[in-house]
């Protein structure tokens, strides 16, 4: 009896699933943990996206308009999409904001855990993955980045548009796939502007998807195809944008497609204003932000400085750059001290230590969750040295399209959330990539040991650098704890 109630548990955990279900728990793990937690407000950027979902019939006083839309700063797809959820919390249940913030937070999650990101792992590798690789990854982001959906944030949303338009690109076979690819594209930049970069990757990877599958069947693809295909692809990509267009030539004078990036005065360098030139200032000196909500530190801005970029600034005069130019001047002519400042940034990026990004207890402890995060990565860094001369042209795009914006990111004071694409990548390489052949008592045994000791190196390595960042919060200086 009993090896017949193994029996059928074997069957049912070997059992493929389909992806509605695997959406469905996931979505139901996140929705859960959401509705029990802790937050029960929308805090600063967060409440600033919900606010903008009412603006396009402003709160109901007139009927909708993308005229009504009145941000410089942010574009108007994210708010678009919170707009009937708003609508309906509005009209029918003003008190429940924080629960459709959060019902739409799983929604997302059970999307990029559940279906998206492991369906692109399935098409780019071309095997299938097991359901515990598959619960693992789930799992994984869980554990890291639980609390980001219970807030209205963009960072989720605009990297699901992007796997969305990688998934449909590679190896796409017809005309409408193109049309699918910009407008995906599209959604990820006029949700996140700084996803742009990641347009000529993802074209290159609509044209050199098929021809490359083709060609293996030897067949030749004519460049006509290949220009319609991308012509179908800019469409697509100019249509999402009209929104944004009327909304920057009525509201803004601006015969801009994109989002303009004006903060009201708020990001000025010199009377230019502008975010990314604002930011990267920012991060000559400050190295990583949390903002806080809790009561054991003083103000909401949690900033950690970086003493080596204030000391390079006051040797340099404290220069203010006023153009991307001067700024890249400054840093050829300081290579040394700026690699190592971006080194101090990418692991900063990399680097989870609170699954929210509003935080209640700065001074928690953060060891538990690095442990998690700092073995993943480890995982993923072996499974990388292993694998990395099997990537082909269009893995590498691929790769390329998900680190872009992370590289643009690394000169800015940092938040986790902007190496967002960068660690779903990893989280993927760690649990889908390992080799499903690998088995402990296969390797010989001082192989063993070396990995256990490479393990534990960079363990200290790790913890060493986000130890020395975290003493560096500027009001009062953070200790690592058990």
């Amino acid at each position: 009896m009993l090896q017949n109630k193994y029996s059928k548990l074997r069957f049912y955990w070997s059992k493929r699933y389909g992806n509605w279900v695997w959406f469905g728990v996931v979505f139901l793990l996140f929705l859960i943990h959401l509705l029990t937690s802790r937050y029960h407000d929308l805090y600063y950027d967060s409440s600033g996206y919900w606010f903008l979902a009412n603006t396009f019939d402003q709160k109901g006083a007139s009927r909708f308009s993308f005229y009504n839309f009145n941000s410089a700063l942010r574009g108007y797809l994210l708010p678009l999409l919170h707009y009937p959820a708003a609508v309906i919390v509005r009209e029918f249940f003003p008190d429940a904001v924080s629960e459709a913030a959060k019902s739409m937070g799983a929604l997302w999650a059970g999307s990029v855990f559940g279906v998206v990101g492991p369906v692109v792992w399935e098409k780019v590798s071309g095997k299938a993955i097991s359901n515990l690789r598959r619960l693992l990854f789930a799992g994984v982001g869980f554990v890291l980045w639980r609390d980001y959906f219970n807030f209205p944030l963009s960072d989720f949303p605009s990297v699901l548009a992007l796997l969305l338009a990688l998934l449909v690109a590679y190896r796409s076979q017809n005309y409408q796939s193109a049309l699918a690819t910009g407008a995906f594209v599209a959604a990820a930049v006029y949700i996140r502007p700084l996803s742009l970069l990641v347009v000529p990757f993802v074209a290159g990877l609509l044209l050199l998807g098929p021809s490359g599958q083709d060609s293996t069947a030897g067949i030749k693809i004519s460049w006509l195809k290949q220009a319609v295909r991308l012509g179908l692809f800019s469409l697509a990509f100019l249509l999402v944008g009209i929104p944004q267009y009327v909304i920057n030539s009525n509201n803004y004078q601006s015969p801009d497609l994109l989002i303009l990036g004006l903060g009201d005065g708020d990001f000025r360098i010199n009377e230019v204003d502008n975010v990314y030139l604002f930011k990267i200032n920012e991060g000559l000196d400050k190295q990583r932000y949390e903002t806080n909500i809790g009561t054991d530190y003083p103000i909401p801005q949690a900033i950690y400085l970086d003493a080596a970029g204030r000391a390079l600034l006051e040797r340099n005069g404290n220069p203010v750059f006023d153009s991307y130019y001067k700024y890249l001047v400054f840093v050829v002519s300081h290579p040394a001290d700026m690699a190592a400042l971006y080194t101090r940034h990418f692991f900063n990026g990399l680097d989870v230590l609170y699954p929210g990004p509003y935080v209640s207890k700065i001074y928690g402890s953060t060891l538990p969750l690095s442990l998690v995060n700092y073995t993943v990565l480890f995982a993923a860094l072996l499974v990388i040295l292993l694998r990395v001369r099997q990537l082909q042209a269009s893995h590498w795009l691929l790769v390329g399209a998900l680190f872009i914006t992370c590289l643009a990111s690394m000169p800015l004071m940092i938040e986790t959330r902007y190496f967002l694409p960068l660690n779903l990548l990893l989280y993927a390489v760690a649990c889908f990539g390992w080799p499903t052949e690998w088995q402990w008592r296969m390797v010989p045994r001082k192989h063993v040991v070396s990995v256990a000791l490479a393990y534990c190196f960079f363990l200290a390595i790790c913890l060493t650098l986000s130890g020395n960042t975290q003493a560096s919060l500027s009001l009062k200086p953070k200790t690592l704890q058990p």
